[in-house]
């Protein structure tokens, strides 16, 4: 064989070894772009849902106040207080609120999903449950005062103090009635299907939260702005 001819073959060799690692060299590179991809349309489909209302709760409670007079007085530096027979004033307000809990699924970003290396296990992490008072009605007919002759009745603007401090004592015990758990289960139970649609198996799916609430947390889980478009209902009706 001549030594041109054989010069020859070599380039070709050489021209075709470096094509194929250059083709090679781009497949990660494509594997990066359709991950990437797949998040983004994850993404997409979870804010589709906008904000999700996903529990219900209807709550009866009697709101009661006692307003009580005692007289105080000072005998050879000590202190006494004695009770008052006269001049009491109770009241009793049966109040029915009703709160909703929603997953707002508007501000999810990348942030909230992870994905294993091999792309098949899919971690998401969703947005904290919110819980907004969409209906507060008082029983007037069943609002009971017991009042002294010494003494005036409550006026409105005390029972509607006494209404709000009630229907904040139904927020405050939110966390323990389990209505943010219904939502955070009802969340996860319409987003897991969409995400099996994505090609993710079902057992390689966790939805998980960023946190349990407290009583402490109320300024967290309570919705103030949408419950503030909520009118008490006067009339009881």
């Amino acid at each position: 064989m001549k030594p041109r001819v054989l010069f020859l073959l070599v380039l070709c060799l050489a021209l075709m070894v470096g094509g194929g690692c250059s083709r090679r060299s781009h497949q990660p590179a494509a594997a990066d772009s359709t991950s990437v991809s797949d998040s983004v349309d994850l993404i997409l489909r979870v804010r589709q849902t906008s904000r999700l209302y996903t529990a219900e709760y209807r709550v009866h409670k009697i709101v009661t106040y006692e307003d009580v007079q005692h007289l105080s007085a000072t005998v050879l530096g000590h202190k006494y207080q004695t009770r008052l027979s006269l001049g009491d004033r109770k009241i009793a307000i049966p109040i029915d609120v009703t709160l909703r809990a929603y997953v707002d699924f508007s501000t999810f970003s990348e942030s909230q999903v992870e994905r294993s290396p091999d792309g098949r296990h899919l971690h998401v992490t969703l947005p904290d449950p919110k819980v907004v008072v969409t209906s507060s009605r008082v029983d007037h007919e069943q609002t009971r005062q017991f009042v002294d002759i010494l003494r005036r009745d409550f006026t409105d603007a005390e029972m509607a103090d006494f209404t709000a401090q009630g229907v904040r004592s139904i927020l405050l015990q939110v966390p323990q009635m389990g209505i943010l758990e219904t939502a955070r289960q009802s969340a996860a139970a319409t987003l897991i299907p969409i995400f099996a649609q994505m090609g993710y198996a079902q057992e390689d799916i966790v939805v998980t939260f960023r946190k349990e609430f407290t009583e402490k947390d109320l300024p967290f889980y309570f919705d103030s702005e949408a419950s503030k478009r909520i009118k008490m209902n006067p009339s009881g009706q």
